[in-house]
């Protein structure tokens, strides 16, 4: 009772002679406060807000990287087939038919409908395009819509022949205003040119889709195209792709987050041109976060919007505002002490301050000893007096041998700016974080992150430097791996599509200037279904690495093995004297793909067809260069298989 009432009567006094100036300083401290903090969380909010954009705007990069990269390979297929169909002086709609039924397109390239070609028709050949399409063993065979127009269109072929493409048979594109532009600009440019929205005559009455069209012209073999008129007079035809867009979308893009909503469309942001919604009927409850990206896809431009939904919000930067938070509290005992400072209490009340401020140092200097981090103090000079454990274990020196050595040492010459150029940023009072190389003392070599800040004095004057240190050698290794990943195939480790297209187009440009030769092979392994079949898709992955390793050590260190996909793969020669030296390399991949391959413990035999095309004399540009390689491969398996071809 007597210590409690001593505490009150402690206490009373101050209260009654509080003057109106320490009043208005706990005023003033208080505002100080809560302003700080106001500020501070609108900054942390607007710098999430920015990660978080950054986060979305990256995911719409690759996605837009993703829809171009398969348009490239819908073209390079649509190619091929161009390149079939105007091997001979007409059309072979049986053999076309064949070649579509031996492709594994659908499984090399999810989400397309189909393949086909539609046959163009003049002015009064309608009956007798119509007997002969009969005479091929379709009875019902007509060209619909009905109706007078001058010119007319017909899909005669489209694989695969299932109930749904079985609809379109006898359709007259050109009828139609959407595909009858997409068509007009691929006879006029000679290139792959897409559809706008449309809907797909393969369409129910159920999960109705919004769907685009690639075409390709298909002219005459041998006669001239190099007019508009003269393309015209030359057609026979185009070779074209169908697409479902949300069957497209889903195929292309299976890691697609749940949390982004996706939209797609056709030049113009509005309902009437949406092409693809990954989240339909979706009312809006996004974060207000938007990201527009946009591809040209065959002359048309489709724009990617990404909204971010809800659950794509990042927690917050807690270690941020826990340190802000300790400032700030810092910040109000110092206030605190400067007030009752003033006060007749004044040796009470620093007691009872300076107590504060032993367990706030106690508990800063266990949050530093923890701290999995460096962290370090330096003099003016930039000599190390103080290090935490984390510093010690990162360096993989004793304190006594740090303390005292200058801290540019630890990443030794070559590391960063001078030693001079450091101090002299930090003494205008601006921070400077470097990447940099350092090795332990164990021999080991680190990737870590040095942040540096000045420490100053009363008066503005730089005393020393506070140094952080974090090892981002783990970061730095998923990066490469990363890396490595975007531009090789993830089971084979062979270059990937959109690196081997990349190393082509630079073996052109070489191949050009400097007048020399290169060659392209184009390998397809014979029988690899039969080993899936009977042995498993897991003896087959095996197959395809030891392939893979095998045809690596047929070739070059200065040549590029790339897969396509499935069991088709291509080798870029750069630079050969003569054709016989490609034809040596492919005898050497023939050779050592002949060889029995032993998948644990059990047999598997496999062969390989390989196409040659040499450049300038088969080509002059990537796709024709590739087309020839395709036409020459298929060449080979119709030859027998297990050997190598030129198209002739």
């Amino acid at each position: 009772m007597h210590a409690a009432d001593d505490r009150v009567a402690d206490t009373g006094p101050v209260r009654r002679n509080c003057s109106p100036g320490g009043v208005a300083l706990i005023v003033f401290a208080l505002a100080f406060a809560i302003g700080a903090a106001v500020v501070v969380w609108d900054h942390l909010a607007r710098r999430h807000h920015e990660q978080v954009f950054a986060h979305l705007a990256s995911h719409n990069a690759e996605v837009v990287l993703t829809v171009d990269e398969r348009f490239r390979a819908y073209r390079m297929l649509l190619r091929g087939g161009q390149a079939f169909l105007r091997a001979g002086d007409e059309v072979d709609l049986a053999a076309w038919r064949t070649y579509l039924q031996r492709l594994t397109f659908q499984e090399d390239y999810p989400g397309v409908q189909g393949i086909g070609f539609t046959q163009w028709i003049l002015p009064g050949q309608l009956e007798a395009h119509t007997r002969a399409m009969r005479a091929l063993g379709n009875a019902e065979y007509r060209v619909w819509p009905e109706g007078p127009r001058r010119f007319l269109s017909s899909i005669v072929v489209l694989e695969p022949a299932d109930w749904r493409n079985v609809r379109a048979i006898g359709f007259d594109m050109y009828s139609e205003p959407v595909r009858r532009d997409a068509m007009n600009r691929a006879v006029l440019s000679g290139e792959a040119a897409l559809t706008g929205k449309t809907t797909l005559v393969q369409e129910t009455e159920t999960d109705v889709q919004a769907g685009v069209l690639l075409y390709m012209p298909v002219f005459g073999d041998g006669m001239p195209i190099a007019t508009e008129a003269e393309r015209w007079i030359a057609l026979r035809g185009w070779v074209y792709m169908p697409f479902r867009m949300a069957r497209l979308m889903q195929h292309m893009l299976q890691q697609h987050p749940e949390q982004i909503r996706m939209q797609v469309f056709d030049r113009v942001e509005s309902p009437e041109s949406l092409l693809y919604d990954s989240h339909p009927g979706l009312s809006a409850a996004g974060t207000g976060l938007v990201s527009t990206g946009s591809a040209i896809l065959g002359g048309v431009e489709w724009i990617v919007r990404l909204e971010a939904l809800p659950a794509f919000e990042a927690d917050p930067d807690v270690r941020q505002a826990e340190f802000v938070s300790v400032v700030l509290v810092g910040i109000l005992l110092v206030l605190t002490a400067l007030f009752f400072s003033i006060t007749r209490e004044r040796a009470t009340q620093l007691a009872r301050t300076s107590e504060s401020l032993r367990r706030s140092e106690a508990k800063y200097s266990a949050l530093v000893n923890l701290a999995h981090d460096g962290i370090a103090a330096t003099d003016a000079d930039f000599r190390l007096t103080f290090v935490n454990p984390g510093f010690v274990q990162l360096v993989g020196l004793d304190e006594a041998k740090l303390l005292g050595r200058a801290l540019d040492e630890l990443w030794g010459e070559g590391g960063s700016e001078s030693r001079e150029r450091i101090l002299a940023h930090l003494g205008k009072g601006e921070s400077k974080r470097y990447e940099l190389r350092m090795t332990r003392g164990d021999g080991a070599t680190l990737t870590v992150l040095a942040s540096l800040a000045p420490l100053t004095d009363g008066w503005g004057r730089m005393k020393g430097v506070i140094a952080l240190l974090s090892d981002i050698s783990e970061r730095k290794e998923a990066e490469q791996r990363i890396a490595h990943m975007a531009t090789h195939d993830i089971l084979t480790g062979a270059v990937n599509r959109l690196m081997f297209g990349e190393l082509l187009a630079y073996s052109l440009a070489q191949a050009r200037r400097a007048g020399h030769e290169f060659a392209l092979l184009f390998i397809d392994l014979d029988h690899f279904k039969q080993v899936n079949d009977e042995l498993g898709h897991h003896a087959g992955d095996l197959l395809l690495c030891e392939a893979v390793r095998r045809m690596q050590g047929s070739i070059r260190s200065s040549d590029t093995l790339g897969r396509r996909g499935g069991d088709e793969f291509v080798v870029l020669l750069p630079e050969i004297g003569s054709a016989k030296d490609a034809e040596t390399v492919a005898e050497k991949i023939r050779a050592a793909i002949e060889r029995p391959f032993m998948l644990e413990g059990r047999e598997a035999c496999v062969s390989s067809s390989i196409g040659i095309a040499l450049y300038p004399e088969d080509g002059k540009d990537e796709d024709e260069l590739m087309c020839r390689a395709d036409a020459a491969m298929y060449r080979a398996k119709l030859s027998g298989r297990n050997r190598a071809c030129r198209v002739c």
